[in-house]
């Protein structure tokens, strides 16, 4: 059975540029969908900092947990950042909208944090704590560098 044509699809078959703007939006939703896996992967760099705090206190090692701690809080933060962070969206009728070039630079720094995010169970897990800040601190970086050139662009 043939879907029923919606109002959109019968607009869209008579405005010239139409399929353009769909094919932005399943890219803004494709966006939307790393931004998900990117924060769910904080989470878990969230949790192996929290294995290596119930490490310490079993070494009771009290200066390092209060380190570590900070740490989780950081990602925490950066997690609930990138959850909640614009994307490219810009409404149908709206003056400025996001151009595709610019929705794909979006695309490809996120990319570029989820990619950093891979190698984090082993980083995270094996490395001291000084590393794991300026880890922290590149992740920051990507998330204000991404989050200034939306906030730029729209």
């Amino acid at each position: 059975m043939e879907r029923l044509k919606n109002i959109f699809d019968k607009i869209g078959s008579l405005i010239p540029g139409y399929r353009g703007y769909a094919e932005r939006d399943n890219r803004r939703n494709c966006d939307k969908l790393l931004r998900n896996q990117i924060h769910k992967r904080l989470l878990r760099c969230g949790l192996i900092i929290n294995n290596r705090i119930k490490t310490e206190i079993k070494n009771n090692n009290l200066d390092t947990i209060r380190d570590f701690e900070n740490c989780q809080q950081k990602l925490n933060t950066l997690s609930e950042k990138i959850k909640y962070a614009p994307y490219g969206e810009s409404s149908f009728f709206g003056d400025s909208q996001i151009k595709e070039d610019e929705l794909e630079k979006i695309y490809k720094l996120d990319f570029n944090l989820y990619s950093l995010l891979e190698e984090s169970q082993e980083y995270l897990t094996e490395t001291s704590i000084v590393d794991i800040l300026t880890y922290i601190s590149s992740i920051e970086n990507m998330i204000n560098k991404r989050n200034d050139f939306i906030k730029e662009h729209k």
